[in-house]
């Protein structure tokens, strides 16, 4: 947080500093440097309606017939009294407006010339709420990671970014936390951060959403008064706040108040009084213009007089200003529309997300890493000192139950931890790539192919250290198909990954994910043949193996281990008394080779013949498959979380 340095508070500052404001704005642009003046944007917005159609013929006027302008060195606020009405607007212009039931209705016209919203979205800076930045990266690292996959629209090869970068941390008072992750920011560095990612486009025109939403005066006042020299350059600043103190009004050129959809009053601030005063609702001496006027036209739902009364006063003072509104300026002959914002290519976005996944994010990435390699590592040594030696030199039939159980605990049980970590790690991650995602930095689907391909090196690194201990303590019973026998359960646990990282892709509540996939490992588990036998599924379910991919897998690892197994010893059976005198006999084997001990497990195994239904066909059938899930959830639906009220409101 910034401290008492960055703002006077002494009496004379405070009344030089309100005095000489209506004298810089009156003179505005005056102040814009030589070298800025050939951009002159000019901002329009002509009978703006955005309205929502209800069934079967009422309808929602989020925005009913909106005009207001803006020049070169203003500061335009815009006062609502809900945040939708102004969020709404500001969406509208940077084309990020929801279409799905809405209608937009009006004229945008910059420089002379009517645009479009996507067309103007591309010539714009729009700076939302949304402050979820990537938590691993620090302040310079995430400028850095911006500044790859955006650049000003202007040509200019001789553009310092480094430099830029540099001069935006000291500007925005991020110099003693450039080197701080960003998950250890407070409200206020984080939004000052996400002001300055968007400040590096260097549009002539930028919008703001709340952009001090949780800051305290200080901050608010620094961030406010930074914004307002950076519109003196010859740029238009566009920023809804609700409410302003009087310093932070100030500091506002422009002001369009808005409520129930409806422009109230829309000009410049320094007329803002007299208009109210003109229409007989002066503001009161020692009252807060921002605060008395929102309270104004807010309709008051407490009680049913109180809100007829509102409504009647708010729907008065909007006749009133549509009667006395004057016309938009002209805006003159047609001039040139700025460039539009460079935006990297789909090879520069996924190299840019490597090098975020693995320099950027370190240490933090190895940290993650690490804590599910030792997760993993001791789960495989529980298992292995719990399977300590089953698979020796000598084959043992008592054994046999446990070499079965051997692989199906392993796919089962012992992983379910790691599961566990995959989805809090995916859904820690949601907030931040939707945030980058709706900014445009880079696509869905390069997001999946780019974490598809960086996270595979973690994954094999984790599921051979939850392999090979536990395999290793257990005993390798043929020293030539222990490769093969981890690739098969390497194959399964790649699918089942993949299962946890689409659940939690298509859920927005990791408690939900953790659900889905216990659910489909358990009939997963349950359709195996082991825990049920299959002779003794009944016609519904016992289709259902044919698509456990746990079900091929134990399969082939059994197939594996007991085909080539000519002799198993039963040398603790008991003995039994046989008629004749002083014979006694040694109960015989009931599994004393390798084909009953596949019979014992599997009743139709010998139908089962791999080379006709391949196994690792079928379990990569199920990894296939849940990476389309993964890919369709990413491309076709909001990658948001759901967070705790108190975060909500934090952020």
């Amino acid at each position: 947080m910034l401290n008492s340095k960055y703002f006077p508070r002494d009496e004379h500052f405070q009344r030089r500093h309100s005095s000489e404001r209506d004298e810089e704005e009156a003179d505005n642009e005056q102040h814009v440097p030589m070298n800025e003046m050939k951009r002159r944007p000019h901002l329009q917005v002509r009978g703006l309606c955005y309205h929502y159609r209800r069934p079967p013929s009422d309808s929602l006027h989020l925005l009913d017939n909106i005009s207001i302008e803006a020049r070169p060195g203003d500061i335009l606020g815009i006062l609502a009294t809900t945040q939708r009405e102004g969020t709404a607007l500001l969406d509208i212009l940077a084309n990020r407006h929801q279409r799905r039931g809405f209608k937009v209705r009006g004229d945008l016209v910059l420089n002379g010339l009517t645009t479009t919203c996507a067309d103007l979205a591309e010539r714009v800076a729009y700076v939302q709420k949304d402050c979820n930045l990537c938590g691993d990266m620090t302040v310079r690292q995430t400028l850095l990671f911006t500044a790859l996959l955006q650049a000003p629209g202007r040509p200019n090869r001789n553009v310092d970014t480094k430099g830029r970068i540099g001069a935006l941390i000291h500007d925005l008072g991020l110099g003693p936390v450039r080197h701080s992750r960003v998950s250890t920011l407070n409200v206020s560095e984080r939004r000052r951060l996400n002001v300055a990612c968007h400040l590096l486009l260097d549009a002539d025109v930028i919008l703001l959403d709340q952009p001090t939403q949780g800051m305290d005066i200080f901050d608010t006042f620094f961030l406010v008064e930074y914004l307002r020299q950076w519109a003196e350059r010859g740029r238009i600043v566009i920023l809804t706040i609700h409410p302003p103190t009087y310093e932070v009004f100030t500091m506002l050129s422009r002001v369009a108040l808005i409520s129930s959809g409806r422009l109230m009053y829309s000009g410049r601030r320094r007329e803002m009084l007299p208009y109210f005063a003109f229409i007989d609702f002066p503001c009161p001496a020692y009252k807060n213009p921002s605060d008395y006027y929102l309270d104004l036209v807010t309709l008051d739902d407490l009680t049913t007089e109180a809100l007829l009364e509102s409504s009647q006063r708010a729907e008065h003072l909007a006749e009133t200003f549509r009667r006395r509104q004057e016309p938009l300026s002209d805006p003159g002959p047609p001039d040139t529309l700025p460039p539009k914002n460079k935006r990297a290519n789909v090879g520069l976005q996924f190299a840019a997300l490597w090098i975020r996944a693995m320099v950027f994010s370190f240490p933090a990435n190895v940290q993650r890493w690490l804590s599910v390699f030792m997760t993993t590592t001791f789960m495989s040594i529980v298992l292995g000192s719990i399977f300590w030696q089953v698979r020796s030199s000598q084959s043992e039939q008592e054994d046999v139950n446990d070499r079965l159980a051997l692989h199906y605990v392993v796919a089962t049980v012992g992983v379910w931890p790691t599961l566990l970590l995959i989805i809090t790690q995916v859904w820690n991650e949601k907030n931040s790539l939707a945030r980058d995602v709706n900014d445009h930095l880079y696509g869905r689907f390069v997001y999946f192919l780019a974490e598809m391909s960086y996270s595979f090196v973690g994954a094999v690194g984790i599921f051979l250290a939850y392999l090979v201990p536990v395999y290793t303590l257990a005993g390798f019973y043929s020293a030539e198909n222990v490769a093969i026998e981890i690739g098969y359960m390497m194959l399964y646990l790649f699918g089942v990954r993949a299962m946890a990282v689409a659940f939690c892709q298509l859920f927005s509540s990791r408690h939900y994910a953790s659900a889905a996939c216990g659910l489909v490992l358990s009939l997963v588990a349950l359709s195996s043949g082991f825990v049920v036998q299959v002779q003794t599924m009944n016609m519904w379910t016992i289709y259902t193996r044919w698509a456990s991919p746990l079900y091929w897998t134990l399969n082939s690892l059994q197939r594996l281990e007991f085909t080539n197994l000519t002799s198993i010893e039963c040398n603790r059976n008991p003995l039994t008394r046989q008629e004749a005198p002083g014979l006694v006999l040694k109960i015989p084997c009931g599994v004393s080779n390798g084909a009953q001990a596949l019979t014992y497990w599997a009743h139709d195994y010998d139908r089962l013949d791999v080379q006709f239904y391949p196994a690792i066909l079928l379990v990569a059938a199920f990894w296939a498959f849940f990476i389309l899930v993964q890919s369709v959830a990413l491309l076709f639906r909001t990658p948001l979380r759901k967070m705790s009220r108190h975060k909500r409101a934090l952020l």
